[in-house]
Formats: C-alpha cells, sequence, structure tokens
C-alpha cells in the first residue's frame, strides 16, 4: 500500500508539473499572440501603403486609417462595398473585365490600377494587390491585400515616356551618330544614323545592352581581326572607352569614315558622337600630295566643327538652367539678353536680372516640379536699360536634382511694332471717324448759318426771328455736346470722376461715332426707353464699353446684318440676384448691343472676361476690349452678361443700376458781379468773335471790360489801367503768349490777382496745373453766360 500511494503521489506531482507547464506554454503563446498583433499594427501604422481584408462575398472587413488620409476622406465613399464596385474607377473596360474574371473566380491578383479623386479634387493613381485567403479545406473565405499610392510615379512615367520620345525624336532628326551608356556601362538611348554606321551589331545597340557585350559580340562577327586573345582586345577598347580620349577617324563596317568622339556625362556615363567625314576623307585621298591644299581642307574640317559646336551658342534665344539657388548654365544669347558678358551669369542668382525678382523666382520655381509656364516680365540689366522677356519655363535636372530650363526670348522690339501697328490702326479708325464727325458738323453749321441768314432778311419779324435765334442756340448745343464727346473719347476730359449720367442720350449720340466705323451692309437700330434712365458713372468709360461692344459685334458680322442697341429700365429676378450676389437689389437701367453673328462658342465662354484674351488675329485686338467693359459695369456697381447661343447672335447686356436725376437747378438772373461798384474784368482772347460775345455777356452783368487779343498785349493794357482790374477772363491757347505765361507774368505784377480761365480742352493734369494756386478756376468752352457769370462771381467771392 505504502508503494502504492507513493506510486499515487509520484503520479499526481507529474501530472501537476505537466498542467504548469502547459499553462506556462499557454500564457507564453498569448504573450506571443499579443507581440505578434502590436508587431502587425505597429508595421501597418508605419507603412506608406494601406492595408485591407474581404469576405467570401467580396465584401470589405477591414481597410486600415493609412488609405483615409490619403484620400482625406471616407474610403468607402469612393470604393464602395464591394471590391466588384471598383469597376468605375478603372480607366480601361478590358483590363477591368480580366480583374473580375479574377476576382469572382477568388483567384490572387497584382497592380489593379485605379484612379480617384481626393477631397480637394486631386487626381490619384492607386494600385492593390491581394492574395486569397482559404480554410484547411480549400474554401476560399475572402481576400487580403495592400494597397499604394502610385500617383507621382506614374506621373513621372509618362513624363518620362514623353521625354523619351521626344528626345528620341530629337536625336534620329540629326544627321550625326549618337549613343548614350550610363555609367554601369549599359546603353540608355542610339538614334537610327548610329545604328547605320554598324550594320554587323545593329540588333544589339538596344536600351539596356552592356559595352562589353556589344564589343564581344562585334568580335565574334569580324570586327576584330587582329591576332592574339578577343578578351584582351575587349578590355582595351573598354580602358579607351571610358578614358574620353581625343577623337578619332575611322573607318566603320558600313563603309564609311566617321570621326568618333566621346563625352563624360555628368552622371558618369559616356557620350559618343559619330560625324560622318567620308566626303573629307575622299577629297584627302585625292588632295594627297598637296601639302598647302591639305592644310585648307583641314581648316575648312575645322572650321566646320567650330560651327556644329557654335549651333547651341548662336541660338536666337537665351537658354538658361536654373537650380532654384543659382544660374548653372547660360549661353551666349542669354547673357546678350540680360546685358553681360559670357561669364557673367553662371553662379549669379536670378532675381538680380529681373523685376520683382523674388516673386517671378516664386513662380518659377514651381517649373522644377513638372509644372510648365509661360510668363512675361521685365528684365532689367546692369547698365538700368529695361527689355520685356517672355520666358517658358519647364522641369530640368542639374546633377540628378530638381531645376528648371528657361528659353528666354526678348519680345521688346516686338511690342514696339505691335504698339506702332495699333497706334497706326487707331489713326485709321480716327481717319474714318473724322469723316463722320465733319458731316455732322457740316450739318450744323448748316442750321446755324442758314437761320442766321433767315434772322437777317427780316429783322422786323420778332416771332420769326425769335424762332432762328432758338434753332441756332440748338443747333450750338449739339456741336458742343458732340466736341465733349469727342474730348471724351480722347480722353481729354478736366475730371475722370463719376456723375450722374443720362443714359439715353448717350446711346443716342454714339451713332455720330458708329457711322464712320461700320462696315457697308451693316444696319444700327438704336431702340430707346419712354422711362429716363439715369445712372452713377463716369461718361467716358460707360461710352468707351459700348463703343467697343458695337465695334465687337461688327467683327462679328463680316457678311453683313443688324447691330441693335437698345436701353430699357428691368428689376431683374431672382435668378439673376443669386448669380451676382454682391448687387444690390432694386431697379436697373439695361443696355443690351446685340449682332446677328455666329455667336460666342460654348469652349471660350467663361474665358472672354479675361484680360488679352482674344480671338483675333495678331495685331487686330488686344483682348482689353471686354475686359474694360466688365470694369465699366463694375464700377458704376452693375454687371455685364452674355445672352448668347452657337449661330444665333451674340448679345452683352451691360447692367447698371439705376439713380435719381440730378436736381434741375433754375437758370441764374444776370446780375452784377459786385454790389455798388462795377467789377473791372481784362478780357483776353484770340478769337474776336469769341471776345465780342465775352464781353457783351460780361458788360450786360454790370462789368467794365478791356479787351486784348493776346498775353503780350493783356500786359500791355494792364500796365496801362495800372493794375486797377479786379479779375481776369483768359483763353489758355494763344498766339505770342499763352493763358499760363500771362498768370505767371501778371503774378509777378499783383500775386493776389484773380484769374478765370477759358479752354476748349484741357487734361485732368493741366486743369489741375492751372487751378493748383488759389484765386484760379477754369472753365470749359463753350460757356454760356449764365456759367461764365457764375463762376466769375464764385471766383471774386473767395
Amino acid at each position: 500500500m505504502t508503494a502504492l500511494a507513493g506510486w499515487g503521489l509520484r503520479q499526481s506531482l507529474s501530472a501537476s508539473a505537466t498542467l504548469r507547464r502547459a499553462n506556462d506554454a499557454l500564457l507564453n503563446a498569448a504573450e506571443d499572440l499579443r507581440d505578434s498583433r502590436r508587431r502587425a499594427r505597429d508595421f501597418t501604422e508605419a507603412s506608406t501603403d494601406w492595408f485591407w481584408e474581404t469576405d467570401a462575398n467580396h465584401r470589405y472587413l477591414f481597410i486600415s486609417d493609412r488609405l483615409g488620409e490619403i484620400l482625406n476622406a471616407d474610403p468607402r465613399a469612393l470604393f464602395g462595398d464591394t471590391l466588384l464596385d471598383l469597376e468605375p474607377l478603372v480607366e480601361d473596360a478590358h483590363t477591368w473585365m480580366e480583374y473580375r474574371a479574377d476576382i469572382v473566380a477568388g483567384r490572387p491578383f497584382q497592380d489593379l490600377e485605379i484612379s480617384v479623386a481626393d477631397a480637394d479634387g486631386r487626381a490619384l493613381i492607386l494600385r492593390l494587390n491581394a492574395t486569397a485567403v482559404r480554410d484547411p479545406q480549400g474554401r476560399f473565405l475572402g481576400y487580403r491585400g495592400c494597397g499604394i499610392d502610385c500617383t507621382a510615379e506614374t506621373l513621372a512615367l509618362v513624363e518620362a515616356r514623353f521625354m523619351q520620345t521626344v528626345v528620341h525624336d530629337a536625336l534620329d532628326s540629326i544627321s550625326e551618330g549618337f549613343v548614350l551608356f550610363n555609367a554601369d556601362g549599359q546603353l540608355l538611348i542610339c538614334n537610327e544614323r548610329y545604328r547605320q554606321a554598324y550594320p554587323n551589331i545593329a540588333d544589339l545597340l538596344t536600351p539596356g545592352a552592356s559595352f562589353a557585350d556589344i564589343l564581344r559580340t562585334a568580335a565574334e562577327r569580324g570586327g576584330y581581326e587582329g591576332e592574339g586573345d578577343v578578351g584582351a582586345w575587349v578590355e582595351q577598347r573598354l580602358k579607351r572607352h571610358l578614358r574620353h580620349s581625343a577623337p578619332v577617324d575611322g573607318l566603320l563596317s558600313d563603309g564609311r569614315w566617321y570621326r568618333i568622339s566621346e563625352h563624360a556625362t555628368g552622371a558618369g556615363g559616356v557620350v559618343k558622337l559619330l560625324m560622318d567625314i567620308t566626303e573629307l576623307k575622299r577629297r584627302e585621298e585625292e588632295l594627297a600630295g598637296q601639302t598647302n591644299r591639305l592644310e585648307v581642307t583641314v581648316s575648312a574640317l575645322r572650321e566646320s566643327e567650330r560651327r556644329y559646336r557654335q549651333l547651341v551658342e548662336l541660338a536666337p534665344y537665351g537658354i538658361v538652367i536654373w537650380d532654384r539657388a543659382a544660374i548653372r548654365f547660360a549661353n551666349t544669347a542669354a547673357a546678350s539678353i540680360l546685358g553681360v558678358g559670357a561669364d557673367g551669369l553662371e553662379g549669379a542668382p536670378l532675381a538680380r536680372f529681373l523685376d520683382d525678382g523674388p516673386a517671378l523666382e516664386a513662380r518659377l520655381a514651381a517649373a522644377a516640379e513638372g509644372a510648365g509656364l509661360r510668363v512675361e516680365c521685365e528684365a532689367v540689366r546692369p547698365s538700368g536699360e529695361s527689355r520685356f522677356l517672355e520666358v517658358r519655363a519647364s522641369p530640368a535636372a542639374y546633377r540628378g536634382k530638381p531645376a528648371v530650363l528657361l528659353v528666354l526670348n526678348d519680345v521688346t522690339d516686338h511690342r514696339r511694332v505691335e504698339g506702332e501697328l495699333q497706334r497706326a490702326q487707331k489713326m485709321e479708325a480716327v481717319g474714318r471717324m473724322a469723316g463722320g464727325i465733319a458731316h455732322e458738323f457740316n450739318n450744323m453749321l448748316t442750321a446755324i448759318g442758314g437761320f442766321a441768314r433767315l434772322a437777317e432778311r427780316n429783322p422786323g419779324d420778332a416771332p420769326r426771328v425769335l424762332t432762328c435765334v432758338q434753332e441756332i442756340a440748338k443747333a450750338s448745343e449739339r456741336a458742343a455736346a458732340l466736341t465733349s464727346q469727342l474730348l471724351d473719347f480722347s480722353h481729354r476730359r478736366v475730371s475722370e470722376e463719376r456723375e450722374i449720367v443720362a443714359i439715353a442720350p448717350l446711346v443716342r449720340d454714339l451713332r455720330v461715332f458708329l457711322k464712320p466705323l461700320i462696315s457697308a451692309g451693316i444696319e444700327v437700330v438704336i431702340n430707346l426707353t419712354d422711362e429716363p434712365a439715369h445712372t452713377l458713372i463716369n461718361p467716358v468709360t460707360l461710352n468707351q464699353a459700348l463703343l467697343n461692344l458695337a465695334l465687337n459685334a461688327r467683327d462679328a458680322m463680316p457678311t453683313g446684318g443688324a447691330l441693335t442697341i437698345a436701353v430699357s429700365v428691368e428689376t431683374p429676378d431672382r435668378a439673376f440676384f443669386a448669380r451676382h450676389g454682391g448687387l444690390a437689389h432694386g431697379r436697373y437701367a439695361v443696355v443690351r448691343v446685340a449682332d446677328q453673328g455666329t455667336g460666342v462658342p460654348d469652349a471660350i465662354r467663361d474665358r472672354i472676361w479675361e484680360p488679352f484674351f482674344t480671338t483675333k488675329e495678331p495685331g487686330k485686338g488686344t483682348g482689353l476690349g471686354l475686359w474694360m467693359v466688365y470694369g465699366a459695369a463694375q464700377q458704376a456697381g452693375g454687371v455685364v452678361e452674355l445672352e448668347s447661343a452657337p449661330g444665333q447672335g451674340t448679345c452683352f447686356a451691360v447692367y447698371l443700376p439705376i439713380v435719381a436725376p440730378p436736381a434741375v437747378a433754375s437758370g441764374p438772373e444776370t446780375r452784377l458781379i459786385a454790389d455798388g461798384d462795377s467789377a473791372s474784368i481784362l478780357l483776353v482772347d484770340d478769337e474776336a468773335s469769341v471776345r465780342t460775345y465775352l464781353r457783351l455777356a460780361l458788360e450786360e452783368a454790370g462789368c467794365v471790360v478791356t479787351e486784348a487779343a493776346d498775353g503780350v498785349e493783356a500786359l500791355e493794357r494792364y500796365d496801362e489801367a495800372g493794375g486797377l482790374f479786379d479779375a481776369v477772363v483768359s483763353d489758355v491757347s494763344m498766339p505770342r503768349m499763352n493763358g499760363p505765361d500771362l498768370a505767371r507774368a501778371l503774378e509777378e505784377r499783383n500775386p493776389g490777382l484773380r484769374i478765370l480761365f477759358l479752354t476748349g480742352y484741357a487734361s485732368k493734369e493741366t486743369a489741375a496745373g492751372l487751378t493748383a494756386q488759389a484765386g484760379r478756376r477754369i472753365v470749359m468752352k463753350p460757356v454760356p453766360p449764365e456759367r461764365l457769370l457764375q463762376a466769375l462771381s464764385d471766383l471774386l467771392a473767395d
């Protein structure tokens, strides 16, 4: 019993120890599992890829957070609920059918590329790989896979293929043989001319072939005719290939002579050039023994080589390599454009030569990342001279790092010629307009002269004379309005401030300018609203905006048609104010300029408002017309809309907010300039009729007037009267001495003397100079008596 009990105790202790070991093993296994899961999670979080898992029905069970970070959005919103929802994201339908067959069959798949757009609208290219998960019985349980963002890789590959195509095309177009080996001796590029020079091994001259293998095959195919070890010959040729010795002449297997030169690249590779000199060799053979003529031939060959090397240096465009820190290469043209010596650019910062250089550097630097760019800028030479440049920036590389290739085109002379062409076109337009203006003025002069003669014939018939005088005043007012419009058109206004403008009369008077500018076969129709419409705007800009629209309409109808300018008063609907959220609600005057041309194509409807965008031929337009129209409407607080359909003509609608008309001031009564004693006025004007009119108006108001025909005579009259004048009324433009010179001479005699200037035209700058001093005012001709007396009264009251 004792032995049996002992045996049982030992069995129990052994079982207990086994149980403890099993429990320890279980705990260790659980800890290993947790460690394994932690490692898997850490790997997942640290990886730039993402991981996913589906069930047997291809529904997503798990997608790692990395995909959400890449898309900046919920992945399921783009990927759907199952793998089969990826169909719209695969660009090629045939490719998707192949991958879909694998997915439906539960087979592993690799490199499924899909295209999506992230939350910012940026196009992404993603690549998916998957392995099938099966149970011990082989039943398909789903997929586990990963994905990578290969956008940059794909774009780089596309760009590389494009550049490879461009480079190969360029190299195949030259007459010289060209081949490029990398630092490992592998062939990268070989043009067709080089292959033609080696017909025995042309099939080997493909990318990836090593120089050593090409040499060995060439020896085997008869390229080695010497004695001894072929391997030693290959080794010797390899060393010569890497030494980049001086060019050598050789007779190649195509039976022609070539000048063979090898050059090291910056990356450690080798460029090999073949220049066909067969004709030169033949000439040398013909001139054998004639030393002098041989020297001439060699000299000609060297000159030819120099010219060949100068092709790039003598290019008409500046070529610059800029690594975003400094200029690393510049040809002669670039140095000339920027006004420095041949060695004055390399190593210099680009900003030094450009106006607003730092800002331009920031824009051009983006080209190194793959975005081509074209800008126009101003270059400032060290001498201070400015040149206008057109700069094209493209991505490049310098010593293995991103850089920018800049092509500089000096367009200074082009701009000058273009400006001269525009001025010539403007002068042509002005000449045509002059005919129309002369016609209108002749009509007005006919009315003025005719009514004056009628009044002379029957001076005793007071009603008839009054009617004639009234008609003469109307004709003169029309002539004054036409002159005002001419000054507006030529920017010779004293003020550019906004004012309340009656729209209908302005549009009606626009016909005068359109007559000489509208082509034959075009009918101008003007429809005006009966309701008065006023807006707050600069009349110059409004006049020019409508003229631009009318001329565009003319150009849209080369074979003729109707050009309609209509004015109406409208209250736009809600949709209008929804399109233009910044506009004030209310009534608008709408000026519509419509033609019967071909209309505006949909492809450019959004671009027509851009400055410098034009569909006209070079020299026929600046692209600023519609931009100026848009700016004029915005100045008034309005907007411009395009109402057009292809083939149905074009209509531009200019919406201008309605404002109350200006208060009509009652005509001032003619009164004395000063109470008590009358004012003494020195009147100066070189036009006798104008001077007589002004004298009568002033004397009617009670003034004592002394006349002078110009500034010189005015000084004589002033001195004769001992300077006893209250004010001077003087024309600005006169012979011998003009108004400003007279004012300066009178200021020496009496600094406080008040002067009222009269002028038919004056720019804003001229008017500001004339009235800068206290006691000076200016009035535009033609001036009615009331305005003349009011201006003089205000001047004396200051």
